[in-house]
Parts: structure tokens; sequence; C-alpha cells
């Protein structure tokens, strides 16, 4: 995979229609509005080629979407531990990653959230990205 293939599964994933029911492939996993799935390639070289590979994305889908909202997911875990309950893509997302960010697809009515899976320290880091008819928590 490269950069070119990624940007365009994004937008096929912005232009399909998103799973009616939670379920998972190898390919990612889905629920009612959103859709999960891995960019970049299975293994990185270094992990630091990872978070290179997430700034190059982030700064393409910048360049069509304008700036992302970004914030930790420190707070979703919080929230969660309160009680509260957190829409998926979210949750999981949150689960997975340390900071995410996230930006309004133009023109589509949908979010595309980017972010790191580094939570399990005994795995390399890995790329994911979200596509969602659900507003950001």
């Amino acid at each position: 995979m490269d950069i070119v293939d990624d940007l365009a599964l994004i937008d096929v994933l912005c232009a399909r229609d998103l799973p009616g029911e939670h379920g998972g492939t190898d390919a990612g996993l889905g629920g009612p509005g959103y859709r999960i799935v891995p960019l970049g390639p299975d293994e990185w070289e270094r992990p630091d080629d990872c978070y290179a590979y997430e700034a190059a994305v982030a700064e393409r889908l910048t360049a069509r979407h304008g700036e992302p909202a970004r914030w930790g997911t420190a707070t979703l875990g919080e929230r969660m531990a309160r009680g509260e309950d957190i829409s998926e893509p979210w949750a999981t997302l949150g689960a997975l990653a340390y900071e995410l960010r996230a930006w309004e697809a133009k023109g589509t009515g949908r979010w595309v959230a980017l972010a790191v899976a580094e939570r399990d320290a005994d795995e390399q880091p890995r790329l994911r990205v979200a596509v969602t008819d659900v507003n950001p928590p």
C-alpha cells in the first residue's frame, strides 16, 4: 500500500454505504454508521515509519478538508469510566490510540478520523482510519 492507494480507499469508504450491523474482516471492522480499516503496510521496518506515514496522510487530508479536530483520547476514557456512552467508532478509536485527528469530509456528510493504534506495547503501531457519519463526541 502507498499513500495514493490509501487516499483512494478513504474516498471509496466516504462514498459507499456504511454497515448496518457490527462485524469485522481481515480488512477491518464496522458497525452501524462506521467502518475502521488499517492503512499502510502490515509491518513497519521501524515503528517511527508508522508515525511518518500518518503525518503524510494527515497532510493530504488537511489539504482536502481543512484543519482537523485533534484531541487526546484520555478524555474519552475518563468519560466512559464515568458511565457515559461514547458512540462508535469513537469508543474503539479511544481504546486503540492516545491521539486522533478528525476531518469533516467535504460534501459527504461523513467524518474521517486518523489514529495510530499504539496502546498495546507488545504490538507494532498500526495506522487506522475510521469513516463515519457519527459526529465526534
